[in-house]
């Protein structure tokens, strides 16, 4: 049993005994690469083939699950598979469009819940019961109409990076890291550490979307919902539109989710490219040409990131800020006679979108340090040479010169984001909040 692999991904000739690689020639005179299937469980082959078993294929059926990669990959059912993944396609885009009008009837909002609850004390404090009265006097535009589209937005341009050529950037990266990561010591202990690291993204993904469903299905059971236009309707018709929106809330996440999940392992793991590269030089002889083709090729995936992948998720952030911001603003305005299992779920909903908007920039944080550590590299083989005790002086002062007109950063909505601009916006992002909560500037009002 063999497989093929492109040989743009394993480069000819290159740890062909370390990953099992056996070269042979096909009936029309190419060469291609084939992988025993054979493998030392602890070799580096050995390894990626367990990340692609046991990762890298359920991610990518993940991604299947909201159109972004195509459910049926046949080019042997290459008329068919186009039709049934168009149709899916547009299956999901009703869900998307069916899921912000049932949100509008609803008057269903990320931020806060069902409604807006105005507190009415009836009884006395300490029996601590209120009356609720649900209004929905809620700007359309801002509350429904504008989230709503950069949301949709954001899944197109999502949809069309992944969908355009077959975008296989996440597992040729991943490949890249493991080869590179075989030129620094301590080879299998990185490699698990990847794919322990990368596991944490997925997991947390997944987490995020079942906390979310269940705070939407707390408040749908805490609260008497009726839809607008069909407040008179039949049980039955309720009963059905409270389903359908859970569902499309959920593929709401999903495309949350998905989005940015792929940017943050995408993220980690051009980190940790950049990592091997500066431990590649400093630590093994390498010749400072081919040292150079590393970092350009790394450079090159850097640019695909900032400029492919990063959109998608600068769209769908705007939306996670504004949740984010907003949820924050009106717990801060709760009065201290509401319901606490109330005010517990608003809380639950506080954080998870803050932790939504914010691991992107964190991540992209961690990669631009990695890429300006990058930059110290030259100067430390210049004044401690470690494996280069024989490599020309000229050969040391070019690496040097390279690195210090290096500029790598990773971007978001086109700004080099470094980790002491996140601190200072969290900074002043909380200094804004209890100023507001504490001068009582703060309306209850939607």
């Amino acid at each position: 049993m063999s497989r093929k692999v492109e040989k743009s991904i394993m480069p000819e000739g290159e740890y062909g005994s370390e990953n099992h690689l056996v070269t042979s020639t096909n009936n029309m005179g190419e060469d291609i690469i084939e992988i025993e299937e054979s493998f030392d469980p602890h070799s580096i082959t050995g390894i990626l083939n367990v990340c692609k078993q046991k990762l890298l294929k359920p991610y990518m059926r993940f991604l299947s699950l909201m159109g972004l990669r195509p459910i049926i990959d046949d080019t042997n059912l290459r008329f068919m598979g186009k039709t049934l993944n168009l149709f899916y396609n547009l299956q999901v885009i009703l869900f998307l469009v069916t899921g912000y009008l049932l949100q509008y009837m609803s008057c269903f909002r990320r931020d806060r819940g069902f409604g807006s609850m105005n507190s009415n004390l009836t009884a006395s404090k300490l029996q601590m019961e209120a009356l609720y009265e649900k209004t929905c006097s809620a700007s359309m535009a801002s509350c429904f109409i504008i989230p709503s589209l950069l949301h949709f937005t954001g899944y197109l341009y999502a949809l069309i990076i992944f969908r355009r050529n077959d975008d296989d950037q996440l597992p040729v990266l991943i490949e890249r890291v493991f080869l590179i990561s075989s030129h620094v010591p301590n080879m299998q202990v990185n490699q698990r550490h990847i794919v322990k690291t990368l596991w944490v993204f997925m997991i947390s993904s997944f987490i995020w979307m079942i906390a979310s469903m269940a705070l939407v299905n707390y408040m749908m059971a805490e609260e008497d919902i009726s839809f607008r236009w069909l407040e008179n309707g039949p049980y039955w018709a309720q009963f059905s539109l409270k389903i359908l929106l859970v569902v499309c809330i959920l593929w709401h996440d999903i495309v949350q989710a998905s989005v940015i999940s792929n940017y943050c392992l995408q993220v980690q793991l051009l980190r940790t490219y950049v990592q091997f590269i500066r431990e590649k030089l400093l630590q093994t002889s390498i010749r400072p040409l081919e040292w150079i083709r590393d970092v350009e090729e790394f450079r090159k995936l850097l640019v695909y990131l900032n400029e492919e992948v990063a959109p998608a998720v600068c769209i769908l952030g705007l939306v996670n800020w504004v949740y984010a911001v907003s949820g924050t603003v009106w717990l801060l305005a709760v009065r201290d006679d509401s319901v606490p299992l109330y005010t517990a779920a608003n809380l639950l909903n506080f954080f998870l979108w803050w932790f939504i908007a914010a691991v992107p920039f964190v991540q992209a944080a961690r990669l631009t340090m990695a890429c300006e550590n990058v930059k110290t590299a030259g100067q430390e083989v210049r004044t401690r040479p470690y494996a280069h005790q024989d490599t020309p002086v000229q050969e040391l002062n070019s690496i040097l010169l390279y690195t210090i007109s290096l500029k790598m950063y990773a971007k978001l909505y086109n700004l080099p984001i470094r980790g002491r601009q996140i601190g200072i916006i969290f900074a002043i992002l909380c200094v804004v909040f209890l100023v507001l909560a504490q001068n009582y500037r703060i309306s209850t009002s939607p």
